[in-house]
This record gives structure tokens, C-alpha cells and sequence, in this order.
């Protein structure tokens, strides 16, 4: 009973003091411009995980192809 009460107490001082930026406006703002800021950078990360997979799959301009049939000589007429 006695740890309960002295755990109850501390717990309101802990609430009751104005340093705890849970429960201010302004703390509540720059929580929320961090997760902000934080999912930002993870879609960026993405998409240029993405990026990188499309320019992978993308075959450069100079390479040619591989034809899929043979070309045979045309008969010469005499």
C-alpha cells in the first residue's frame, strides 16, 4: 500500500511540473515536426530505392538488343 501511494505521488509531481513537453502546445508541435520530418526522410529513401531498381532495369541506349532470328544471305541471281 505504502510503495502505491509514494508511486502516486511521484507521479503527479512528475505530471504537475511544466518541464514535461508531452503536455505543452509547443511540444506537441515539434513531436509532430519530427514525425514529420521523419517520414519525409524515409519516403525519400524509398523513392530513391526506387530510382535506383528503375535505372537498373532500364537497358542503356548503346547496347543493342539481341536479335531473335537469324538473318540468312539472299540468293544471288545470275
Amino acid at each position: 500500500m505504502r510503495k502505491i501511494k509514494s508511486l502516486c505521488v511521484v507521479l503527479l509531481l512528475g505530471l504537475g511540473m511544466s518541464g514535461c513537453s508531452m503536455f505543452t502546445k509547443s511540444g506537441r508541435m515539434d513531436r509532430a515536426y519530427y514525425k514529420q520530418l521523419k517520414q519525409v526522410k524515409v519516403a525519400r529513401v524509398k523513392q530513391r530505392q526506387r530510382m535506383v531498381q528503375k535505372q537498373a532495369r532500364i537497358p542503356s541506349p548503346n547496347t543493342l538488343p539481341p536479335l531473335g532470328q537469324t538473318v540468312q544471305p539472299a540468293p544471288e541471281n545470275q
